[in-house]
């Protein structure tokens, strides 16, 4: 009887050993997933040339002129960018096949504002103020999409573009948004979506590209006005899908990273705040785009720069204290804080050596990236997010662009995101 108890016990024991291994490894937070040379990639610009990361493996892939603005499309497969004989000079868009190594001309004197579609291997892109798309399996065969345009953005679905146009030449002249709608072999058909009426006293030239909210239901932009008025100032604008509601929300920089909607609802992260100096007044608040329910995140005494949403209650922002005295390379560099929307705790997560600042953050496959720069140098680290563990993950890229302490990241790094 006691052999049958004892092992009757053992049986017992086991199961619950098992039962504990089980648990464990369902609910610790997936490290696997969250490795940072695990299906994850990124172009970057380093010496003004065009290099990869895949995995751990660095491959510089141009070897003349000077490259900025690499954008990944949608499935990886593919890298645009802007290249020029030396710093200063019209660029000319070039596209990569990573697959096959090659590189492309597109065409020449493009401006930065070039897209990828959301779900094809085609690529819009403006130059001047005419509209073209090319599809990478058809290169050399450009469509003439619309004329006299400001701006535009690949409509969610993939099966047009949403344009700004102005009524007329006249500055304080309306702005009309139209959806164009691509058909095959057939022309695309241009249908006016909203007019966004611009006040007799308004300077409106333009709008900045348009950022679908994640659940497709609110349209996020600029307002632009005239090059001198919009170094200090935009109107932050959201417009309902249907072109229902249209809302203007506040002032801000023209930085398009500066205002990104929430993961999965109708919650718009941005950075408000008029003046050109990124050092004074830059504030983060949140916007409910369908109440209307604005919060600001920023304490006293300190000013946010960038942001990025970890999930639709957790942001992290690059901070510094406010300042407006002395040369602004003199003026403090931010370090990333953790800011929890549920109960407004905000946590210090870096902490960089003097005269170093971390910019630009992102989340990714559970892991936090970032740009950490002293204005000559600038690495990008990566930690897992679940807990701060940081590591250089690519050393010594190009400066991004800086424009009163504003720096543009875009033009030297573009992670690529799977989405």
């Amino acid at each position: 009887m006691g052999n049958i108890i004892k092992k009757i016990l053992g049986g017992v024991l086991v199961k619950k050993i098992l039962l504990i291994i089980f648990l464990t490894f369902t609910f610790i937070p997936s490290v696997v997933s969250a490795a940072p040379n695990d299906n994850l990639k990124a172009a970057f610009v380093r010496n003004d040339h065009l290099w990869l990361k895949i995995k751990e493996k660095e491959m510089k892939i141009t070897d003349s002129g000077y490259i900025r603005y690499p954008k990944w499309s949608f499935d990886g497969s593919w890298i645009a960018y802007l290249k020029s004989a030396k710093e200063g000079d019209a660029f000319d868009l070039w596209t990569y096949n990573v697959k096959n190594n090659k590189h492309y001309k597109v065409q020449e004197n493009v401006s930065d504002n070039f897209q990828w579609s959301p779900n094809e291997n085609k690529i819009g892109f403006q130059v001047v103020k005419n509209l073209f798309i090319l599809h990478m399996g058809q290169l050399g065969q450009f469509i003439p999409v619309a004329k006299n345009i400001e701006n535009f953005s690949w409509l969610p679905t993939g099966n047009g573009l949403l344009i700004s146009t102005k009524k007329s030449p006249k500055l304080n002249s309306d702005i009309i948004l139209s959806k164009v709608i691509l058909r095959k072999n057939e022309k695309p058909k241009i249908n006016r979506f909203y007019t966004i009426k611009v006040n007799k006293d308004e300077m409106l030239v333009s709008t900045s590209p348009f950022y679908w909210s994640n659940d497709k239901m609110w349209i996020s932009f600029l307002l632009v006005p005239t090059a001198s008025l919009s170094a200090d100032g935009n109107t932050l604008s959201v417009l309902s899908a249907n072109g229902k509601a249209f809302h203007r929300i506040d002032e801000m920089l023209n930085e398009e990273a500066w205002f990104q909607w929430a993961p999965f609802k109708s919650l718009l992260g941005y950075i408000s705040g008029t003046g050109r100096e990124a050092t004074i007044s830059k504030k983060l608040k949140t916007l409910n785009a369908t109440t209307l329910e604005n919060s600001m995140y920023t304490p006293t005494g300190f000013v946010d720069r960038d942001l990025t949403w970890q999930n639709n209650q957790t942001l992290y922002v690059s901070r510094s204290k406010e300042s407006s005295e002395g040369s602004l390379d003199k003026r403090p560099l931010p370090i990333l804080y953790k800011i929890s929307l549920s109960d407004n705790r905000q946590t210090q997560v870096t902490a960089p050596l003097k005269n170093f600042g971390d910019f630009k953050p992102q989340v990714v496959n559970n892991n936090l990236f970032w740009i950490r720069n002293d204005r000559k140098n600038a690495h990008v680290l990566v930690s897992p997010t679940y807990q701060m563990e940081e590591k250089i993950w690519i050393k010594n890229i190009n400066t991004g662009g800086s424009y009163y302490e504003k720096w543009s990241w875009d033009e030297v790094f573009s992670l690529y995101t799977g989405r």
